[in-house]
């Protein structure tokens, strides 16, 4: 529908309704057939089951309901500051991260044998080797993730939450989406990341931004298991963090929300505009209902 005055038609975005058919579709397809996949062809398996299951999945979505690719997707191109605050939220997220894995353990233990697995599959000397681990375990989720949860999910809600409401049930879906018998433990501190990477996109309207934290995030996972002086740091189930490490993370989120929230929000992917809105808003995309403005969560 054209608007007055000259003004761009409205972009259509996926529904309420439709993204939340669509995501209990997805999750039951990547249990299905991704499990499937996983257990009759090992690591092939699982890079088919993101990129065919979870991505593919994804992109035909968006196509056969002709939704505006760049706006659902969030495929705007971030600016340098931008970039800058990214970097620094996740930096000072991810030891935030190890912090409530540590206190989760309290009450939902790791357990030993699948720690055990998970270093049987990542541990390794082999550069080659190394090099597949990154693009199969960080890399791929990276890109496959975001564009369901970051780009369709995020859109998908945007007209029906407001901004807080719409990141934190991002980041718990995100939690929920990983979650299995074996790995209740990683629910909150892949919850909290996911709150980080949806408040990040929503504020900048750049899935880019979170495929990059997505997999910093990711590889530094795997650089604890892969280079032998940290391998030997981390070895030990449920080890408490450092503790320099909680005010050093603090400053460095405090430094990067800072950031990210003096830089005006992206109003549009298409145009790249910012418009007036002042530092701080939440700005709805064109057609969207009345929007509350406010910090971000937690502040």
């Amino acid at each position: 529908m054209s608007g007055s005055g000259g003004e761009a038609p409205e972009r259509v975005l996926p529904t309420f309704r439709g993204t939340v058919f669509f995501l209990v579709s997805v999750a039951l397809l990547f249990l299905i057939v991704g499990a499937a996949l996983q257990i009759f062809l090992g690591e092939l398996g699982l890079l088919l089951s993101q990129w065919g299951v979870l991505l593919g999945a994804t992109l035909a979505f968006v196509a056969w309901g002709r939704f505006d690719l760049r706006e659902t997707l969030a495929l705007r191109w971030p600016g340098g500051r931008e970039v800058a605050a990214a970097f620094l939220i996740i930096a000072g997220g991810m030891p935030l991260a190890w912090f409530i894995a540590w206190f989760q353990s309290f009450f939902i233990p790791v357990p030993e044998e699948l720690l055990e697995a998970l270093r049987d599959f990542l541990v390794t000397d082999d550069p080659l080797r190394i090099l597949w681990l990154l693009f199969l375990v960080a890399f791929t989720p990276a890109v496959c993730e975001e564009v369901l949860f970051r780009g369709v999910l995020l859109s998908g809600t945007r007209r029906r939450f407001t901004a807080v409401w719409a990141v934190v049930l991002n980041g718990l879906i995100f939690g929920l989406f990983h979650l299995s018998p074996q790995t209740g433990f990683r629910i909150l501190p892949t919850a909290w990341l996911g709150i980080l990477l949806a408040l990040v996109v929503w504020r900048t309207r750049s899935i880019w931004l979170a495929i990059g934290m997505h997999f910093l995030n990711n590889a530094a996972v795997l650089l604890t298991t892969v280079a032998p002086g940290l391998r030997d740091q981390f070895a030990e189930v449920n080890q408490a963090p450092p503790p320099i490490l909680l005010p050093i993370a603090l400053v460095l989120l405090a430094i990067g929300l800072y950031t990210l929230w003096t830089v005006p929000p992206a109003q549009s992917v298409r145009s790249g505009s910012r418009g007036g809105a002042r530092p701080g808003s939440f700005s709805p995309l064109p057609g969207e209902g009345p929007r509350r403005t406010g910090p971000p969560p937690g502040s």
